[in-house]
């Protein structure tokens, strides 16, 4: 689901942070933001329905236009940092983990970062990866990013790249030392993909990781 809220007040943010949203009975979950603040007035979300997902299901179900959420500040490290546009950005996000990423990417390319963007979607089943055409439009239009959508099940698609994408997004590159990295989606593939990227040479201080724990009832 794509939930976008509007409002009125401020808002400052930087792309690729995450927000507490609350429902009117205080149910509270964190989501990342998906677009850039150049995007005026508006927050985008993209919220996965999950098995028994109390606040999930009530978004996909329930929740109306015009209703209003609670919005906390924006938090997190994992965001695009103006500098160095030249240096090489690694991208690696499973299931809505892509949410962040690709508010990070429009966020370096509306800020004309020059050096080469390449990012890696993953998904076991075709439907986990969505957005594909606007991904690969995007590619079209801008030479220095590339977008490679991955799928790591039993299911055989010639437009998607067989494998679990951090594995390939690693094969992709000899070393990484001097490239700035992000992780975002399951736990399990960002830490272990944190620690294969600080082997292949990444600094420490350039791989910004944000784990999705999901909680009981989400």
């Amino acid at each position: 689901m794509r939930l976008v809220l509007s409002f009125e007040d401020e808002f400052s943010f930087y792309a690729g942070q995450f927000v507490n949203l609350k429902r009117p009975d205080g149910l509270t979950r964190s989501y990342s933001i998906a677009n850039t603040p150049a995007q005026s007035n508006t927050l985008e979300f993209h919220i996965k329905r999950l098995p028994n997902g109390r606040f999930s299901s009530w978004v996909h179900e329930e929740l109306a236009v015009g209703e209003k959420l609670s919005v906390s500040e924006a938090k997190g490290a994992c965001h695009y940092l103006p500098g160095k546009y030249d240096q090489p950005l690694l991208l690696v996000g499973t299931g809505s983990g892509l949410a962040p990423l690709i508010g990070i990417v429009n966020d370096a390319l509306n800020k004309g970062h020059s050096g080469p963007i390449r990012l890696y979607h993953g998904s076991r089943d075709p439907e986990g990866l969505y957005l594909v055409d606007e991904m690969q439009a995007l590619a079209e239009n801008f030479e220095n990013f590339d977008y490679t959508p991955c799928l790591s099940g039993e299911h055989d698609c010639e437009e998607f790249t067989k494998g679990r994408a951090h594995d390939v997004a690693l094969s992709s590159a000899e070393t990484l030392s001097g490239w700035r990295v992000y992780l975002c989606g399951h736990p399990e593939m960002v830490n272990q993909t944190k620690m294969m990227a600080y082997l292949k040479g990444a600094s420490l201080s350039d791989i910004y990781a944000d784990a999705f724990y999901t909680a009981a009832g989400k």
